[in-house]
């Protein structure tokens, strides 16, 4: 293949991977965006259910209220019945009689006050509760619609820029990147940290994953057989870079290593390559 050409692509693919890297960067953010929503929501619902159970509990105090109520004007209409009854009486034993009856009304009469006195305190409360309850969810649904009005018009941002730069991205393949080679760099730059193309350095060492590569290897790609040749070890592209610079290759990983396949992507992140 002309030199020229690989070139050309491997510049079409560094300017490529710019774009794809936003691109994932975005995507990225805007699956993090939402969650302080998500937190303000279930806040929300949390205090709804409050609301819900405080609400049911006033309304049950409602009804002991009322029942309360019903059952002592009962017990203060039988207790002035019997009093009634002692201007009629003429005996003793009935005078007595009456009297316990009475005394024995006035008992009930006062359990049924103390009970209709409490209840009513406790709807009193409840209501008071009740009613703090529901502005406190007022405020937080506030703040949910506001987080909401914030994100959307966020995320509609951030959409629009991943549609110019996908745009951007079918230009650049338009250029002169092959449908195979444009699908595959996409998986590998998404999946290798924004980094899909790498040049070898010295002399056989790929800047990706450092390991070190075979020499037939690194001819190949330095006689630029194919426009897209890949790391055995962590399938990026590569491309030659001629350096003057020369290290201790022991530094690096050689295919001996414990680690050899440590940065290899997984036959599910990446295929055929």
């Amino acid at each position: 293949m002309a030199e020229h050409e690989l070139h050309q692509v491997h510049s079409l693919l560094l300017q490529l991977q710019d774009v794809l890297r936003e691109k994932f960067q975005l995507e990225e953010e805007i699956e993090t965006i939402p969650a302080a929503l998500k937190g303000k929501e279930a806040a929300l619902e949390e205090a709804n259910s409050k609301y819900v159970e405080l609400n049911d509990a006033f309304n049950r105090a409602k009804q002991d209220a009322t029942s309360n109520s019903i059952q002592y004007d009962e017990a203060v209409r039988r207790r002035t019945e019997s009093e009634k009854k002692v201007e009629l009486i003429t005996q003793q034993r009935e005078y007595e009689a009456i009297t316990k009856e009475i005394d024995e009304a006035r008992i009930v009469e006062n359990s049924y006050l103390k009970a209709r006195n409490a209840s009513n305190a406790l709807v009193e409360e409840l209501d008071g509760k009740l009613r703090a309850q529901g502005e406190e969810c007022d405020r937080i649904k506030g703040e949910v619609e506001d987080e909401k009005a914030k994100i959307d018009g966020i995320l509609q941002k951030k959409r629009a820029k991943i549609a110019e730069l996908d745009q951007r991205s079918l230009e650049i393949k338009g250029e002169g990147v092959s449908d195979d080679i444009f699908q595959k760099f996409c998986k590998i730059v998404k999946n290798k940290n924004g980094l899909g193309i790498t040049p070898i350095i010295q002399g056989q060492v790929c800047s990706g994953c450092h390991m070190i590569l075979p020499m037939q290897f690194v001819n190949d790609v330095r006689q630029g057989t194919s426009v897209s040749e890949y790391c055995p070890y962590c399938s990026r592209i590569l491309y030659y870079q001629e350096d003057e610079e020369t290290i201790d290759l022991s530094d690096f990983q050689n295919e001996e290593s414990d680690d050899f396949f440590a940065d290899a992507i997984s036959d599910d992140d990446f295929d055929n390559v």
